[in-house]
């Protein structure tokens, strides 16, 4: 009878230091999970595929009063009305992104640009993008590559046609302003021409010969002395 408590005591503590032992076992291997390597196992990527990056390129110039941004999440430039449900509508949105964003240079999104991938954009994706950046004030369109709008189309949809029209009228004024500084340094160069020509022809006297070239022929006659001689040919003096 005594043998039975003493027999279950040593298997608890037995169990307990098992018990222990894996414990720290799991401790340790959760810190060495942690552990920054000395070698990371990544290498470089692109951030957008061929068709994107010509897409991308097209955004840029017809947006160059705006910046483009690549792949932003759309919890980046939204937030919630209410603060109790936020981390509920984040962890709804956090993996929702589109490709292209056009951010006006107050920091504001003004309209967002998807690219279906090969195998398409499912029409659940789609509908959600369009009602949420709808309520936010954001427009949304999907880009068919080998189709693209025309960019006072995109404009117009994003910026409003009186934005768009003040854009193109703003390109016609540097135009006009690049032109006119134009017109007035090519008027100073050739009245800065005309006066170089006027000072040499009065340095260079009527013959049309610069002056430095009348003192060289000078001094050739000077250095050579007077001969006279006879109508014979004879030397005089």
């Amino acid at each position: 009878m005594t043998e039975n408590p003493q027999w279950t005591l040593i298997w608890l503590s037995l169990l307990a230091m098992l018990s222990l032992w894996f414990g720290l076992w799991l401790h340790w291997a959760g810190l060495g999970k942690r552990r920054i390597p000395a070698h990371w196992p990544l290498h470089a990527r692109v951030l957008v595929n061929a068709e994107e990056l010509r897409i991308w390129h097209w955004l840029a110039e017809t947006f160059d009063d705006h910046h483009v941004m690549i792949k932003m999440p759309v919890t980046r430039f939204t937030r919630p009305n209410a603060s109790e449900n936020g981390r509920h509508l984040y962890e709804l949105l956090r993996n929702t992104n589109c490709t292209f964003s056009v951010c006006a240079r107050d920091g504001h999104i003004v309209g967002c640009v998807d690219v279906p991938k090969p195998f398409g954009l499912s029409r659940r994706s789609r509908i959600l993008k369009e009602n949420l950046l709808a309520q936010c004030g954001i427009s949304y369109i999907v880009v068919n590559p080998g189709q693209l709008p025309s960019p006072a189309e995109i404009r117009n949809e994003f910026l409003g046609e009186v934005a768009s029209r003040a854009r193109y009228l703003k390109r016609e004024e540097a135009a006009v302003e690049a032109a006119r500084i134009n017109l007035k340094q090519t008027l100073v160069q050739q009245r800065r021409m005309r006066g170089l020509k006027t000072a040499n022809d009065e340095h260079g006297g009527s013959s049309g010969i610069p002056s430095q070239w009348h003192d060289a022929f000078l001094i050739q006659a000077n250095s050579r002395p007077a001969e006279l001689r006879h109508a014979s040919g004879y030397r005089l003096n």
